[in-house]
């Protein structure tokens, strides 16, 4: 998909201006003699022509960010070649973080931090078929087998919710499928990604360290002879291996200590899953979704020379993209 050029309000410094976006991928599901039922899993880039500014728009530079899309499809052949087509999806945008401008010295003088855009994106339009038309021929049931498990490597763009600071987070994990039949599949996942990227450490007080996340959840679909087709919703929790729980100060004026601690959230994935079969006994898997963490409230205690006190730190949630690619065994 290349979506046209649109305006976009002058608001923030970036993502502004003119808006251009090329997305591609697969399209998945089930189509009659008029009507046809898909789900979706696209991604590709989205490009601003004033993504990066003085904030005063009068020296733009165009910002290209990665992004991605899942959501469903629904057409209305018109003729054998045209159809009526109704696209509804979730989109994501990563914008890292960006120094705009920099002193003749070359410090950072101002400075944006990342984040995930998202909205919900919906589209009507007239699609034409092309190429010689033909009834596809029926493929060979591939062999159940019970069990899928494999290895994964995986992207899961976080931002601090104390300093708007993003990284990228490359994950490790293992994952399993349990296959119940050719469709339905209890799916979990464990993954564990290591510190931000970068000279400086950041911990704030929901999120810092190491991160242990673990899903588990269903995973619908079709399965072909070597290919397969799903989407997949999940729940779990991801644990921070550092996060402040206790500041003290032992000295009027001198440096407080930062006591820290592990912090649990509860975390929601959705999204599509494609999977190929080279062999009976192996598989290839690419997940593409959304993550969406619920940062939980807590109090962290202040320990003064001469008095203490217990303030609490507010629920918050953020959702930002999920990407993995893994390999793995059937059995």
């Amino acid at each position: 998909m290349v979506q046209p050029t649109s305006f976009f309000l002058e608001t923030t410094a970036l993502g502004s201006g003119r808006q251009t976006a090329a997305l591609g991928g697969v399209k998945v599901g089930w189509r009659g003699q008029r009507w046809g039922v898909y789900g979706k899993v696209r991604a590709g880039i989205v490009s601003f022509s004033c993504g990066k500014s003085d904030f005063t728009y009068s020296n733009c530079v165009r910002l290209t960010n990665f992004a991605m899309e899942y959501g469903g499809v629904a057409e209305y052949r018109l003729r054998p070649r045209w159809a009526l087509r109704f696209d509804a999806s979730h989109l994501l945008i990563a914008e890292f973080d960006q120094v705009l401008s920099r002193y003749p010295d070359g410090e950072v003088m101002q400075y944006h931090g990342g984040a995930i855009l998202q909205h919900f994106d919906a589209r009507l339009g007239i699609t034409r078929s092309f190429g010689r038309l033909e009834d596809a021929a029926p493929e060979r049931v591939p062999a159940k087998q019970a069990w899928d498990i494999g290895a994964t490597f995986a992207l899961q763009p976080r931002i601090f919710p104390d300093f708007q600071i993003m990284s990228a987070y490359p994950t490790w994990g293992l994952w399993g499928s349990w296959n119940f039949s050719r469709h339905v599949s209890w799916d979990p996942a464990v993954m564990h990604s290591g510190r931000n990227s970068g000279f400086t450490e950041w911990i704030d007080y929901q999120q810092g360290g190491r991160a242990f996340e673990a899903l588990t959840g269903v995973k619908l679909g079709i399965r072909r002879d070597h290919m397969g087709y799903f989407g997949e919703l999940r729940r779990g929790t991801i644990t921070f291996g550092e996060t402040e729980k206790q500041i003290v100060q032992t000295t009027p004026g001198g440096a407080p200590d930062f006591y820290l601690g592990m912090f649990t959230n509860p975390v929601l994935n959705a999204g599509g899953v494609l999977e190929v079969y080279p062999s009976r006994h192996t598989i290839l898997r690419c997940d593409m979704g959304s993550a969406t963490i619920f940062y939980q409230p807590k109090n962290v205690k202040e320990t003064l020379p001469t008095s203490s006190m217990t303030f609490s730190i507010l629920s918050a949630q953020q959702t930002t993209i999920l990407m993995s690619f893994g390999a793995g065994f059937r059995f």
